[in-house]
């Protein structure tokens, strides 16, 4: 049997339990390397988990000849280097989400992996989650009627991290942080592989509690392929919390939590989705199958480079 050899950078939280077992759990996929800037930390993930090998240097793991993928999970602001460099190296690619800060930075990767056919993914799971599988195929099946608009809020009160010195990577401009674009790309991109790349998305981002340098507060307009529009409101700084996405057709409407697993109400009808052990693995293992000439994943790419830029010129702003 074809079997996925991959090689892992990065041993941050998204590793732990939601997407890095995937690598060695997965049908048809093994996980051989590990590297971190830390190898300290490297060492105690492979010791935990009982996978993988240590390599201290990324250019030593990418040199190896049996490792055929690469996932990079970092922070967003190296993206594109290691993403470069493994394609280079002649390994399929697997990104965490975002792609990478800038557009550009998308669209070098792109082009790069079209010019050495070799494939590259980004990591947004979501789409091979049991909801957004039961939203999409409700939406086909035609159970709301033809689908005219979405609206997304996101509130949180600010936390213990947002006081934080040093803050977190994902509260640091430099890092490519923003709580925004650290968890509704998710939402966007789910919203893509529903109704169409989008096409439109502005607004205005404001940093109204003070707490970080990044934005806390945006408010947007939105438009995809297929015509549907929308609004979206994040808040960050706000005094209570809802997180709501409201998909509204001719003859009916879906109400679910944009970044919860299991929850959706399709006209007034609550459903309850399967909680994953590993929320990444389903997507994972659609990557692994493509990789491995089995099956085609919901995979992307440039509808996550489109995320990308629209993110980018919003923020802007």
């Amino acid at each position: 049997m074809k079997e996925v050899i991959w090689g892992m950078i990065g041993c941050g939280d998204v590793t732990e339990k939601k997407t890095g077992p995937g690598l060695y759990k997965a049908e048809g996929s093994q996980l051989k390397g590990v590297f971190n800037r830390t190898t300290k930390r490297a060492e105690d993930w492979v010791e935990r988990h009982g996978h993988g090998q240590v390599y201290v240097t990324v250019e030593e793991m990418l040199a190896d000849s049996a490792i055929t993928a690469v996932y990079i999970a970092t922070p967003p602001e190296s993206h594109y280097n290691y993403a470069i460099q493994a394609l280079k190296a002649g390994k399929a690619v697997l990104i965490e989400k975002p792609m990478a800060i800038r557009h550009e930075e998308c669209l070098e990767i792109i082009m790069l992996s079209e010019k050495l056919n070799v494939p590259v993914f980004v990591n947004f799971y979501r789409r091979s989650l049991p909801k957004i599988q039961f939203i999409k195929t409700s939406l086909e099946e035609g159970l709301i009627g033809k689908p005219l608009t979405v609206d997304i809020r996101h509130f949180r009160k600010p936390e213990a991290s947002d006081y934080e010195q040093p803050l977190p990577w994902r509260l640091q401009l430099e890092a490519g942080g923003g709580k925004a674009l650290d968890t509704q790309v998710h939402v966007l991109d789910y919203l893509s592989y529903f109704f169409g790349h989008l096409t439109h998305l502005s607004g205005q981002a404001l940093n109204n509690g003070g707490l970080y340098p990044v934005e806390d507060t945006t408010v947007a307009t939105l438009q995809f392929a297929t015509g549907i529009i929308g609004t979206a409101t994040w808040c960050y700084v706000a005094g209570y919390e809802l997180d709501e996405v409201t998909i509204t057709g001719t003859s009916g409407k879906m109400v679910f939590s944009g970044t919860g697993i299991t929850d959706v109400t399709l006209n007034d009808t609550v459903h309850e989705m399967m909680d994953p052990e590993h929320v990444g693995l389903a997507f994972i293992q659609a990557v692994v199958d493509e990789l491995n000439g089995k099956s085609k994943s919901p995979a992307d790419v440039v509808g996550a480079a489109l995320v990308t830029h629209w993110f980018e010129k919003l923020l802007s702003n």
